[in-house]
């Protein structure tokens, strides 16, 4: 079930405002189970210096006899002092540091500000199962830090190191070396290095420069990844061509009017033993100043081998009188040789949103196919309401 799409459209909505606590809650329902899905966020100050947050979802699913089920992604309660020489964060939350690959993790996690510009952040605690906090996760654990030392007022350069064990036996073991300063107002440089120390190799590495003039920015990139480094795919078009590979190019970036963004990404790509070309060109146009209706378009090339293929795309959202507003994405896909699966994929996503004070809803169509199904027909609907107590 592809809930990305809706979710996106549903996140566009204006912030509330700044009260000490938020709620909101989302609820989504789609025909391919036919499923259900309910989420929980809140988040505000309790005092000064201290926060919380947390966000809980609960699925349930009609045909698999299981009945509803329920997890929380993030529930955490963070302090920092007054003079924010220290932050500290307990919980269940995500932990990111530098060029170490995320980790959704049961713990605390500490950062100092020390003297000479230097920081200094750890986390301890044990990776989120599915089966809840403790169930099967004896003597699992996670821990990390890094240390950077900053680099003028946009800079910064750090080493990270983090380990797991799984039933107390070593599971993977990271090094990871990051770096990135904005030389001057237009020029950027950035470079972040994954080891893996179990299976000696490279988890990821990726170099970017850039630099902007006038209303044109071009940056020049070049990295590696490997599959554990991937993010979940949503469109048909990130489903057939974000893998694993090493790559290598260009993005060159034009405001060629107020309104009008265009966008070029020219690379070569090596996956395997096999090299191909990847060209993306983007077009975005705002028709409004804020940017609330948007037409787009977008035509790639995804050479080498016998995965080859050529896609265009086109996405318009449009917002309509009496705060509603309708919106589609339509993917075509051709590749070089169907090989059975087809000489035409096709992906599209028609939604209406609607938006009242603190209540939001929206209703969506999709329908597609691909190399897993000749056809698939999906009805989404999501229904949000916004709290905010003083």
């Amino acid at each position: 079930m592809k809930l990305a799409p809706l979710v996106g459209i549903a996140l566009a909505a204006a912030p509330v405002a700044a009260d000490p606590l938020r709620l909101r809650a989302d609820a989504l329902a789609t025909t391919a189970s036919p499923a259900g899905l309910l989420v929980l966020e809140a988040d505000g100050a309790l005092r000064s210096g201290m926060s919380a947050e947390a966000v809980v979802w609960m699925a349930g699913d009609r045909t698999s006899g299981e009945g509803a089920s329920g997890d929380v992604l993030v529930i955490a309660v963070q302090a920092q002092t007054k003079t924010g020489f220290a932050r500290g964060k307990v919980g269940r939350f995500v932990s990111s540091l530098g060029a170490l690959r995320p980790v959704h993790v049961d713990g605390g996690a500490l950062r100092l500000r020390l003297p000479k510009r230097f920081d200094a952040e750890v986390f301890a605690g044990m990776p989120v199962s599915p089966a809840g906090f403790i169930d099967g996760r004896s003597w699992d654990w996670i821990a990390g830090g890094r240390v950077a030392r900053r680099l003028g007022d946009y800079g910064s350069v750090g080493v990270g190191y983090a380990q797991r064990r799984d039933a107390g036996r070593l599971a993977t073991e990271e090094l990871g070396l990051d770096a990135g300063a904005a030389i001057d107002k237009r020029h950027d440089l950035g470079a972040r290095l994954a080891y893996d120390l179990v299976t000696p190799g490279l988890a990821e590495v990726g170099v970017s420069a850039s630099r902007r003039t006038g209303g044109v920015r071009t940056e020049l990139y070049a990295r590696h990844r490997s599959p554990s480094h991937l993010l979940p795919a949503t469109s048909l078009f990130s489903v057939i061509g974000d893998v694993p590979s090493q790559r290598a190019g260009t993005v060159i970036t034009w405001r060629a009017a107020p309104r009008l963004d265009l966008i070029a990404d020219l690379a070569a790509r090596r996956v395997d033993d096999e090299y191909g070309e990847e060209l993306v060109g983007r077009a975005r146009l705002r028709l409004d100043p804020r940017g609330a209706s948007v037409v787009g378009g977008e035509l790639r090339r995804s050479g080498g081998g016998l995965s080859a293929w050529t896609g265009v795309r086109a996405l318009a959202r449009i917002a309509l009188p009496h705060a509603f507003a309708i919106a589609t994405e339509l993917e075509l896909v051709i590749p070089d040789e169907d090989r059975g699966r087809g000489g035409v994929w096709p992906w599209g996503l028609v939604a209406t949103t609607w938006e009242r004070s603190d209540w939001q809803a929206a209703v969506a169509v999709e329908a597609s196919a691909s190399p897993e199904y000749r056809h698939r027909i999906d009805a989404l609907f999501q229904l949000s309401r916004r709290w905010s107590v003083k």
